[in-house]
């Protein structure tokens, strides 16, 4: 597994990525995807050679499930690792005390290649997506 990104729950991406491009030299990576899957609008930034990228999340509904961490001050809401097997990834993390949040299912912003989060108590929550075919 790889670390893909760090999951940024923010009130408004525009403004946010402006903030992250004057105080960190950081730059749009993505367009703005909406997720109507996920309830939410997100945007993928970076800078230089890093591979490991920043996703702004937006919530795009009333009943969005970010909206209660933006309720609270947004900020660090997940890390997201890239795997080779979703499928096993999920079930070694049910079997190290791991619950699973959102199950699986295709995101937009990754052209549909399949997401889940699981939380830990010890780790929080973790996001985990498929490697590219």
């Amino acid at each position: 597994m790889r670390l893909h990104h760090t999951g940024i729950v923010v009130s408004d991406i525009a403004s946010y990525g402006e903030l992250y491009a004057s105080t960190l030299g950081l730059s749009p990576r993505t367009e703005i995807f909406h997720d109507p899957i996920q309830k939410v609008r997100v945007q993928f930034w970076g800078g230089g050679e890093s591979e490991s990228w920043i996703e702004l999340i937006e919530p795009a509904a009333e009943d969005s499930p970010v909206r209660r961490a933006l309720k609270k001050g947004g900020g660090l809401d997940h890390l997201c690792y890239e795997t080779a097997n979703i499928e096993k990834t999920l079930e070694d993390s049910l079997a190290k005390g791991g619950a699973i949040v959102r199950p699986l299912a295709p995101a937009v912003a990754f052209a549909g290649r399949r997401i889940a989060f699981v939380y830990f108590l010890e780790l929080g929550l973790i996001e985990f997506v498929e490697v590219r075919a």
